[in-house]
C-alpha cells in the first residue's frame, strides 16, 4: 500500500449531513482516530484524507469531508470544497441516520453524485434509539431482533424511503461499536466497482515484454528532487522489472556511452520532455523515442485528445489567452517548466504576446472557454477521474488541450516519432504531426 502513488490509488469521499456519523465511520473502518469526533456540529471543517488499504479494492485513499448542511459562518466554502471533492473520487460513501428522515438536502447531494456517475454506497448509521424516538416519517424502521440487528437494521429505514434505492446502493447499517460490523462493511464496500480507476492499465502497457531492454533517460537538474527519482521514473523502472525486461538508467550526456556499450538496441527510449531535443538528437532514427509525460497521458486515458490538442498552435494569435496548468505543488525553479521553459519555447518559435496564466495543484477553472489553448502536465499526481474531468471540460467548451510532452515534442519538430510507439492506438485523421 505505501508504495502505491497517491494518484493511483481509489478515492472515496464520505458525505452527509454534520452529525450523521462520517468521522466516526471512516475511524471505525480504518481503525484510526482519522477524523475528529464531536456532538458539536461542524467539527469537520476541510476535506481531511487518509490512505488506507481495503480488499479487494487495494490501496484507497479516504476523504471526510464537512457536512453538506455546515451554517458555520465559512459554512458555504466547506460546501464548495466538498464539491469539488466529488469531482475527484472513485466511489463515495453517503452516511445518513435512522432516526432522522432524508431531507431535500441530502436527495440534492445524493443525486449530484449519481449525475456525475460517481458508485454511492449508503450506510445507516444505527442510533440507538427506539420506534417513539424516531422521526414521525419513520415509525417502522425498527424490526428486528438484537441478534440479526447488525445486519438488518437498516431494512425499515429503506423500506420507508424506498427512493433511496434507485440512487444508491445500500451496504450496511452499524452501531459503530462491534468489530464485526467494522469487518462486514469493509468486505461490503469492497464490493463495488469504482469509476475511472486505472485498472490493469499500466504506464507500459503493450510496449515491453521479458527479455526487453528499455532506456530511461533521467536528466539530474536543479528541477530534479534531492536523492530521489520523479514518479514517473520509478513507475516505470517498477514497470520495466514487473514485465522482466531490462532497465537501463543514464542522463542526457552519458546516453551516446550507454547506447554504444550495449550489444542490441533498446525496444525504447524514454526521455524526460525537458530533454526531449538532445535526445531525439542522440537516438539512432531507428530506435522509438518517447517521454514519460507522453507515457502519462496515455495511462491516464485520453492520448488522442491531448495529440490534437496541439494544432492549435498553428491558430495561436497575439494576444492569444494560453493557460499552463499542473498537478502538483512545487517552489518554482529558475528554470521551471511550466512558468520558464515552455514560454521561451513557445516564444522561439514566434508566439510572441501571449496571455499566459497559471494553476498548479488542485486549481483548475470550470469556464475554460475563454481560452484558446490549454497546456497541461503529464499529471502524474492526479487521479484519472481528474484528468479525464479537466479534459472533457476542455473538449466540451471547445478550446484545445495539449500535454506537456506532446507540446514540447512538437514545438522541437519531432511529434511524429514521439508518438510513434502509439500510433496503432490512435485516430490517424484526428491530427496532424
Amino acid at each position: 500500500m505505501e508504495q502505491t502513488p497517491k494518484a493511483n490509488r481509489v478515492h472515496i469521499g464520505f458525505f452527509g449531513r454534520c452529525n450523521a456519523g462520517k468521522s466516526t465511520l471512516i475511524n471505525m473502518l480504518t481503525d484510526q482516530p482519522v477524523s475528529l469526533v464531536s456532538e458539536v456540529a461542524g467539527t469537520t471543517t476541510d476535506p481531511v484524507s487518509k490512505s488506507m488499504e481495503i480488499l479487494p479494492l487495494g490501496p484507497v485513499v479516504i476523504t471526510d469531508t464537512a457536512g453538506i448542511d455546515d451554517t458555520s459562518e465559512l459554512g458555504a466554502l466547506r460546501i464548495e470544497k466538498s464539491e469539488e471533492i466529488i469531482k475527484k473520487i472513485n466511489l463515495a460513501v453517503y452516511v445518513l441516520r435512522n432516526d432522522q428522515a432524508p431531507t431535500a438536502d441530502d436527495m440534492m447531494w445524493l443525486n449530484k453524485l449519481k449525475q456525475n456517475n460517481v458508485p454511492i454506497a449508503l450506510f445507516i448509521n444505527e442510533i440507538n434509539t427506539s420506534p417513539s424516538e424516531s422521526t414521525s416519517n419513520n415509525q417502522n424502521y425498527v424490526s428486528e431482533s438484537t441478534s440479526n440487528k447488525a445486519n438488518n437494521a437498516h431494512q425499515g429505514y429503506i423500506n420507508t424511503y424506498s427512493e433511496l434505492t434507485s440512487i444508491a446502493t445500500v451496504v450496511g447499517s452499524t452501531d459503530f461499536t462491534s468489530n464485526r460490523d467494522r469487518l462486514m462493511l469493509l468486505d461490503l464496500l469492497g464490493g463495488l466497482t469504482p469509476l475511472d480507476v486505472e485498472g490493469e492499465q499500466t504506464l507500459l502497457q503493450g510496449l515491453v515484454e521479458p527479455g526487453d531492454t528499455i532506456v530511461l533517460v533521467c536528466p539530474i537538474d536543479s528541477a530534479a528532487p534531492k536523492g530521489r527519482l520523479i514518479l514517473p521514473q520509478v513507475q516505470t523502472i517498477r514497470e520495466i522489472l514487473d514485465h522482466k525486461g531490462l532497465a537501463l538508467v543514464c542522463q542526457t550526456e552519458e546516453l551516446p556511452t550507454l547506447l554504444g556499450k550495449i550489444s542490441q538496441k533498446p525496444k525504447l527510449v524514454i526521455t524526460d520532455s525537458q530533454a526531449f531535443e538532445a535526445v531525439n538528437a542522440l537516438t539512432p532514427a531507428d530506435i522509438p523515442l518517447t517521454s514519460f509525460s507522453i507515457l502519462m497521458a496515455r495511462f491516464k486515458g485520453k492520448l488522442q485528445d491531448l495529440v490534437m490538442g496541439v494544432n492549435a498552435l498553428n491558430n495561436l494569435k497575439p494576444g492569444a489567452r494560453v493557460l499552463i496548468s499542473e498537478g502538483c505543488t512545487h517552489r518554482r525553479q529558475c528554470d521551471d517548466i511550466g512558468t520558464v521553459k515552455i514560454p521561451m519555447w513557445l516564444k522561439k518559435k514566434g508566439h510572441t504576446d501571449l496571455h499566459l496564466e497559471f494553476t498548479s495543484g488542485g486549481a483548475f477553472p470550470k469556464d475554460v472557454s475563454g481560452y484558446d489553448l490549454i497546456i497541461h502536465c503529464g499529471a502524474c499526481m492526479l487521479t484519472r477521474r481528474e484528468v479525464l474531468r479537466r479534459i472533457d471540460y476542455a473538449v466540451v467548451q471547445g478550446t484545445p488541450i495539449v500535454n506537456y510532452g506532446v507540446l514540447i515534442a512538437s514545438l522541437h519538430g519531432i511529434l511524429e516519432r514521439a508518438i510513434s510507439p502509439f500510433l496503432d492506438e490512435l485516430d490517424r485523421k484526428g491530427f496532424e504531426c
